[in-house]
């Protein structure tokens, strides 16, 4: 960052705001008769124009400060008690269409992105109605209320060159503390791209998921109306089959993309564990991947009513199966059943075959796979399940003599 001198940084800055934002201060007295600046919402007084180029002199002299905020990919503005910008780094050009980062010196961060709400409210960025819902100064008011690190999504809506610009940004707030001052150090990383992500994920998911139960139900009929007919029947059957196993995967893939962005909601129930199993095995049996292959349910397992979300453990029980199908040989029998532990439960399911360390030291990993490139979120996604949603643990062995099992351990009650 090349740093200016006191006398070009923040031209046309005075104690409210920039001057090319066009924000005025909104007068009033209270009830001792001092004139205090109006707000809505956060404080609205400002630091003078002098004890704002104090600050960033003291900041911009120290080499190691523009080192390390110019190393961050994120743009990282230096507040001051007042919420002003007193230091950037060279990343928020990116924010302020490429204008030099001193113009910000002075400014709030709903001014140096030239925020609608900052216009109108009476004394600039976060004192107007609007702002009382806007996660970038509430960050800061908590920052400066605890002392500690706050964090929050923040959706700003502005107006460059006649042209509307909207952001979506996760605001991070921390307390720093140089020169015998308290600033606030903040971090603005641009999310839009993973909020459209997400929107798109949940139409696309909500719209092939209506498609995919249209065609079931359309098999479903014509499975009536052919009840006489036994070749015609054949070939619904195998249609009905595929047009299942497409609505659970449709499912799968929405339930695992929603536990990332932790927007997953869980359905807690009273269910039974060994009928959760039975129904595993049962649609397995008769999946492709267990052609010459045997699915046992140990008969010794334990039968107890759990309360969980009967769908994600379900779920998180066809993961580690089919797992352990895709790493067995033909003639392989793998294994599954369940246990009482003192005030918890566990699954678990066996196959004949050894993994290798390399597996083993990497098989919770999202994108490792033993089966290709694009595979991989098999066993991450049993880990992030349970561990995450059905408060549970995870863990396996694997060695010659008794092969692989994964071992999930939930409690009786979430």
């Amino acid at each position: 960052m090349n740093h200016k001198s006191a006398n070009e940084v923040g031209s046309g800055t005075n104690n409210t705001c920039s001057g090319r934002r066009g924000i005025t201060q909104k007068k009033m007295e209270d009830n001792q008769g001092r004139s205090v600046s109006e707000t809505y919402h956060a404080p609205a007084d400002r630091a003078k124009h002098e004890d704002i180029l104090k600050s960033y002199n003291q900041l911009a002299a120290n080499e190691m400060i523009a080192l390390i905020t110019d190393a961050m990919p994120d743009v990282a503005v230096i507040l001051n008690r007042q919420r002003q910008v007193v230091y950037s780094n060279k990343m928020l050009m990116n924010l302020i269409a490429g204008a030099p980062v001193e113009t910000a010196i002075g400014s709030r961060p709903g001014e140096f992105l030239s925020c609608l709400n900052a216009g109108i409210a009476p004394a600039g960025c976060g004192t107007g109605i609007s702002c009382r819902y806007c996660g970038a100064v509430n960050a800061i008011l908590e920052c400066q209320k605890t002392g500690e690190q706050s964090q929050s999504e923040c959706r700003i809506s502005s107006r460059r060159n006649s042209t509307d610009v909207s952001f979506d940004l996760l605001v991070t707030a921390k307390p720093f503390r140089y020169a015998e001052n308290d600033f606030i150090i903040l971090s603005l990383k641009d999310i839009s791209d993973q909020k459209r992500r997400r929107m798109l994920e949940r139409m696309f998911f909500h719209d092939v998921l209506n498609t995919a139960s249209g065609l079931n139900g359309m098999i479903q009929a014509l499975k009536e109306e052919a009840s006489g007919n036994e070749e015609l029947n054949e070939y619904i059957e195998i249609a009905g089959k595929a047009s299942n196993d497409l609505i659970e995967e449709l499912v799968a893939q929405r339930s695992l993309a929603a536990a990332e962005n932790g927007d997953l909601q869980t359905n807690v129930t009273r269910c039974s564990n060994l009928q959760l199993i039975h129904d595993v095995a049962a649609y397995l049996s008769h999946h492709e991947i267990a052609d010459g292959k045997r699915i046992v349910v140990d008969p010794f397992s334990h039968s107890v009513q759990i309360d969980t979300d009967p769908q994600l453990l379900k779920r998180v029980l066809l993961n580690l199966v089919k797992n352990a199908l895709e790493a067995s040989k033909s003639g392989d029998i793998i294994t599954l059943g369940s246990k009482i532990a003192d005030t918890s439960v566990r699954f678990w399911v066996n196959n004949p075959g050894r993994m290798s360390e390399e597996v083993q030291s990497q098989i919770f990993q999202r994108s490792f796979s033993t089966k290709g490139a694009e595979r991989g979120i098999g066993s991450y996604s049993v880990k992030l399940l349970t561990t995450k949603y059905l408060k549970g643990t995870v863990e396996f062995t694997s060695d010659e003599k008794s092969g692989t099992t994964f071992q999930i351990e939930l409690p009786l009650g979430i």
